[in-house]
Order: C-alpha cells, then structure tokens, then sequence
C-alpha cells in the first residue's frame, strides 16, 4: 500500500549524500526540490547551496530544480547561486512543477541529457517528490526538512508521512536482518564503535573479527604478529570469517582492517552481506591513533608516513569490496549508524 512513497535512500541533508561515489556509480543528473531541501522556505541561495553546487557542476553533474512555486521564487534561487560564482551553464529549472505529475521530472531529464537509470531525485517530501520520482522511474533520495516549522497543509502531511515512514524503517529492519552487515576500513575508522552502535540500532548481535580470533587462541592480535608474523595472523583471519560465515545472518561483522586485501576473503565477506567501508581521511586516523602503542603496522617511528602509505595501498581493495561506502570524517557513530540504515 504504501511502497509507491518508499524513497530509494534516506538522508539526514542533501549537503551530506555522497555525490562522489553517486558519479562513480554511473548518475549523471540531480534533480532537486528546493525549499526545505536545500534552503528554507521561500530563503535565497546562500554561500552553502552555492559551494555544493560548485562542486557539483565540477564533478560533472547535470542539474534540474524542479518546484511547485513560481518562477520568480525559483528564478531568485538560480541567480543567487551564479551571482556566488556557480557555473549555471548546465543548470535548468522548471517552475509550477505541478509534482508529483511525471512531466516535470522527464522534462528535467531531457534538458539534462539523462535517462531514468543516470538520474537521482532529492526532495523532502513523501507526498509530492518522491512519490512523482517514483511514478517517472527515477531513483529519489529522502532528506529531513531544513525547518521544522511549516505551513499548515505541510504540517498535515508530515503527520501522514510518519505512518508511511514507519513501515518503511520495518520493512527496512526486516530487509537488513536477513544478511549481515559486515563493516570494512582502515583501522581507526570506528568500525567497532559504529559496529555496537548499528547492531543496537537493529536490535542484531555485533561480531568483532580481531575479538573472535583473540577468544579462540587466547592470544593478543598484537602478540600473534610479534610471535607469528603477518602471514599467520592472515590465514587466522580467513578462517575466522569463514567459520562466521555460515551463522552471519542477522549480525554485524567488524572486520580486521586488512581482511579486504585477499580476493578469497572478499568472497566470503560478500557471501555474508552487505560489505560497508566505512571511509576515514588519514589526518582523522592519525588524530585517533596518535597515543595507540597496540597496533603492529604503526609501531613505526615516522607514523603519518605509514598510514599514508598503508592507506594508499589498500584504497583501491577497499572500494572494490564495497557495496556500500560511507564517509565518517566528523560525523558521530550515531550518524554513521543512521546512514548506513538509510541506505536500504
């Protein structure tokens, strides 16, 4: 009954979706609503719709507004972002949108040269935006309103988008539940942290790899590599996750952060569930781990140059695993958590 409303993702803020790996997935045109998903109601373009959208024209992204208001709401909002500075050359709007009727939305695809499966729809309402993505074929993502303080139609309406809402997180959680949800990334990305919080979120157990290998040999990580050497240590990995495997379902498994490296790990990573990297800068590492003496592959006296170096050498392992990549620079395990539920 209610699946026509059910948005493709969930996002706290259109300024937080990941466009870069959006373009590396193969979309090429955003659309947009504008109030409430990008300003509030009625506001001009500010410096923060501007700097997004200069990013995104760089990036390569075709860009359509597309809202109900009047062109001269809509035209204000366009000449704010050029008079920031923003190319608008390849940006469109259509104004009186008329939504959630599919002419606007393949309109807005033709002007930008994209078709249904390389375009993506950003709006904040249930009723309007995304019901008329979903009705033109159009993937949409959902973000939370700007300003809680609405006009009273809206408010209506929000009341009537909490019941779809609902269904649409049980159906989420009854998805989620029958796999596992398997956290990769570089040590110091938070993946256990993220991992216990996910797990309660979801009311599903959480599975530490570098925990589970120390229990079964009553050894330290760092113990086994200072007896043992790396190689040992990985084939204790393989078989970690291999006996985890066959009992994944309804888990969360925070992986050892070189368990990516070897295709035969992968497989068996991808046979458990969903593999989520959970993507963290080198100075966010650095900061976290400044103090950590436990960490055999940092027991370097030049540490910043080993976790450039280790990080480099695993990125392109990293992004090959996943199926899902999260940023979590500045973000707390609560939002990362929140995130990665998002997305199904």
């Amino acid at each position: 009954m209610f699946k026509k409303f059910y948005p493709w993702r969930r996002v706290s803020s259109s300024y937080d979706i990941d466009y870069e790996n959006l373009f590396a997935d193969g979309y090429r045109g955003l659309i947009y609503d504008i109030d409430n998903t990008l300003v509030m109601h009625g506001a001009d373009a500010n410096d923060r719709a501007a700097d997004l959208f200069k990013k995104l024209v760089k990036l390569g992204f075709g860009i359509c507004f597309i809202s109900n208001n009047k062109e001269e709401r809509v035209k204000r909002f366009y000449d704010g972002l050029r008079d920031r500075g923003t190319d608008v050359s390849n940006i469109h709007y259509i104004y009186k949108a008329d939504k959630p009727k599919r002419k606007p939305y393949l309109s807005a695809m033709k002007l930008m040269g994209t078709d249904k499966n390389s375009t993506i729809f950003i709006g904040d309402q249930l009723f309007t935006d995304i019901y008329g993505a979903n009705r033109s074929g159009i993937k949409s993502i959902l973000v939370n309103p700007i300003n809680p303080k609405e006009e009273i139609q809206i408010v209506f309406k929000r009341k009537l988008e909490k019941i779809v809402l609902r269904s649409y997180s049980k159906m989420t959680k009854e998805l989620i539940a029958k796999r596992a949800l398997v956290l990769i990334g570089f040590m110091g990305s938070g993946k256990t942290s993220v991992g216990s919080v996910l797990a309660k979120k979801l009311g599903m157990d959480c599975v530490d790899t570098d925990k589970y290998i120390e229990a079964g040999t009553g050894k330290k990580i760092s113990d086994i590599f200072a007896e043992s050497g790396e190689e040992y240590f990985r084939k204790l990995e393989t078989a970690s996750i291999d006996n985890l495997a066959d009992d994944s379902a309804g888990r969360v498994i925070c992986c050892g952060g070189g368990t990516p490296l070897l295709e035969k790990n992968v497989k068996i990573l991808k046979r458990m569930g969903k593999v989520i990297w959970l993507d963290v800068s080198p100075e966010t590492v650095l900061e976290r781990l400044k103090d950590d003496t436990t960490r055999p592959l940092l027991q370097r006296e030049d540490k910043e140059t080993a976790v450039k170096e280790l990080m480099e050498s695993r990125y392109e392992k990293y992004r090959a695993a996943a199926d899902i990549i999260i940023k979590v620079d500045g973000k707390t395990p609560e939002k990362i958590a929140d995130e990665i539920i998002n997305c199904f």
